[in-house]
């Protein structure tokens, strides 16, 4: 049997479906043209691409040789929405990109999340 732990992504199987569904959709290729937006002009685009990513950016999952690089980027442009004036006069909205940067910042490999 090919499992290695419980949940959906962690066995061998679902690990070929998700690098299938990946190659066939350009998934990564697509939230990273999003994450790559003027966060200042398209936050809502860049911050539904940083779903996704907190969705299923994950190792077995996501694309691994792309993983740090398109969380790093998520992470930055969040944190550029979360200083924006119209983030601020939302209530609750820069709670939420706090919540949606913890999570994506606990993905990243750990040499990776000193100075976070």
């Amino acid at each position: 049997m090919g499992d290695w732990g419980v949940a959906a992504w962690e066995n061998d199987y679902a690990a070929d479906w998700y690098g299938t569904l990946f190659q066939k959709t350009h998934l990564a290729a697509h939230v990273e043209e999003a994450l790559n937006r003027d966060p200042e002009s398209e936050p809502d685009v860049v911050r539904a691409a940083a779903f996704v990513l907190a969705q299923l950016g994950r190792v077995y999952i996501w694309p691994d040789d792309e993983l740090n690089r398109h969380l790093k980027l998520a992470i930055q442009q969040l944190e550029t929405i979360r200083e924006q004036e119209e983030t601020r006069e939302v209530e609750g909205l820069a709670a939420a990109i706090d919540h949606e940067i913890a999570t994506l910042r606990s993905r990243l490999h750990p040499h990776d999340r000193l100075g976070g």
